[in-house]
């Protein structure tokens, strides 16, 4: 689930009376009112080097050397048995002092009841000094962007700005308890623009640059500011999977714990095929849009690898930011029929659901395959559910979509210690209906940091990447799944995979193979 996609592709494709209505709340209020986790693998005791003779980088455009790529360290030794701590944790495996600064900031480990590392806070931290922008002696500070719609917030079920930043104030006071992040305190810096207005992104995106602030937790939405942050030479951790040619262009500033387009609609395609969606098809039919031009080639790219002719699909381009009527999906459906369409493949949100609504008026019932970029969530908190001839579309999920739905589905340890930790500030858990998943983002954020920079060379925004390549792979909260770097040219998840459908019953996407299985 992308919560930030989410509410980008509901102001799409939502019903339109409650998206007008969403529009004029937002404005009129705000002109009133002006996701740690538990690493996999081994964990190590490792000694605090001194970080005296770190280079100090004030500007925002201040270097460290380039990111490195590789695999990441072995664990290291010397753990002891004793109990979990309760809460958010830092896991072991982390780096072996290596270079200015690269130790890490914990000392002894402690081993978990579900076998995994975690690290305990150490009192002897060394010299330190400051290494970069946002970062002192003693604090980092991230700069925190909260998802604001004022009292739309309830009407699109997303947590109100104060309870997300109670979940972070709890998340960072519980890291700061276990010893901080290389014997630092993290300090949340919080900005809430307004998703709907690129001018009211621009403005904050702005005074995090001025605040040279270390990293920041969460994307702006807007499609001109997306990458503003990154641009600013300031490390973005993103839950939406972000465009390539982005992440390429601002490496190593942009990570997601989610993959990026091109390898998403890559596992999409190549997926759907190894389950058997294209046995039989005798026409198919390609839904895409125009808000990000990428995705139409690449989904026509890997359509080609798989033996298939994007050529001889009948193409329906819903453009950009269009608010489809209910008019005009009938003509949708009406031209997919016509052309003789068995086969659906989506790269425009939740434009396929909408449809399915049609065809069933028109005896229009082909098969959907679906990939979870964030629309399979807002599919499944629309106020209008899918057609009838939506049941058993697949979904081809790299995240924990659809798995609380699953029967023997058990929530990750990671999963567990979030909800517990939420549970102690009063706040729901991450799995819960509508958009908490917000909360699991906010675990998720602070454990990739952490994560990142106690594994880094050294404490600088431009090694933050190459440190996640050292940690290894990271259990993360819900909704995200295992987190594994290999590439800190190419900071984006996506390694696995799994399977889904969606059953018109509960109005639920489930898994239909628990088991995570490797990207193509």
């Amino acid at each position: 689930m992308t919560p930030f996609l989410h509410v980008r592709s509901w102001l799409r494709s939502g019903p339109l009376g409650e998206r007008s209505l969403v529009l004029v709340v937002a404005v009129v209020l705000v002109s009133l009112l002006a996701w740690a986790g538990y690493p996999y693998g081994g964990g190590g005791t490792s000694t605090l080097a001194s970080e005296a003779a770190a280079p100090a980088q004030a500007s925002a455009g201040g270097t460290a050397g380039a990111p490195t790529t590789g695999t990441p360290r072995p664990p290291g030794r010397g753990s002891s048995q004793s109990g979990a701590p309760s809460g958010l944790t830092a896991g072991g495996g982390r780096g072996t002092g290596t270079g200015t600064g690269s130790a890490s900031s914990t000392g002894a480990t402690s081993r978990t009841g579900a076998g995994v590392l975690v690290a305990q806070p150490s009192s002897a931290c060394g010299a330190l000094t400051a290494t970069d922008q946002g970062v002192t002696p003693s604090t980092i500070t991230v700069g925190i962007v909260l998802v604001d719609l004022a009292a739309a917030n309830s009407l699109l079920s997303i947590p109100s700005a104060s309870n997300q930043k109670k979940a972070y104030e709890a998340i960072l006071g519980d890291l700061n308890r276990k010893g901080g992040i290389r014997c630092r305190k993290v300090v949340g810096k919080y900005y809430t623009p307004n998703p709907l207005s690129a001018d009211a992104e621009h403005s904050a995106c702005l005074s995090m640059a001025q605040d040279k602030v270390f990293a920041v937790f969460n994307n702006l939405v807007s499609n001109t500011e997306q990458t503003c942050i990154a641009k600013a030479k300031i490390p973005n951790f993103w839950y939406t999977p972000p465009h390539l040619g982005d992440v390429r262009k601002y490496s190593p500033y942009i990570i997601s714990s989610n993959p990026d387009f091109d390898r998403l609609i890559h596992q999409y395609v190549f997926a759907s095929k190894s389950l058997g969606f294209f046995t039989g098809m005798k026409k198919l039919g390609l839904l895409v849009g125009t808000c990000f031009p990428d995705e139409q080639p690449a989904v026509e790219r890997e359509l080609r690898a798989v033996g298939i002719d994007p050529s001889k699909a009948s193409v329906f381009n819903y453009g950009c930011e269009s608010l489809p009527s209910p008019t005009q999906e009938q003509n949708v459906a009406l031209q997919l029929k016509a052309a003789g369409v068995t086969h659906v493949v989506n790269v425009a949100y939740a434009h396929d659901s909408n449809l399915s609504q049609a065809g069933d008026q028109q005896d229009f019932h082909p098969k959907y395959t679906h990939m979870d970029d964030a629309s399979p969530a807002a599919i499944e908190s629309a106020s209008q559910p899918p057609g009838d001839s939506f049941d058993n579309t697949l979904l081809i999920t790299t995240t924990q979509e659809g798995a609380a739905h699953t029967p023997g589905y058990k929530h990750t340890p990671a999963t567990v210690a979030c909800t517990k930790l939420l549970a102690s500030a009063g706040l729901p858990s991450p799995y819960s209906p509508g958009l908490n998943a917000l909360y699991g983002v906010a675990c998720n954020n602070a454990a990739m940091l952490k994560a990142a920079a106690e594994a880094a060379p050294s404490l600088t925004r431009l090694n933050l990447s190459t440190g996640l390549v050292r940690a290894g792979r990271l259990d993360l909260s819900f909704p995200a799944s295992p987190f594994h770097l290999t590439d800190a040219r190419r900071p984006t998840g996506g390694d696995v995979w799994r399977p889904g459908v969606w059953k018109t019953s509960c109005e639920c996407w489930q898994v239909t193979n628990l088991t995570f299985r490797s990207t193509y």
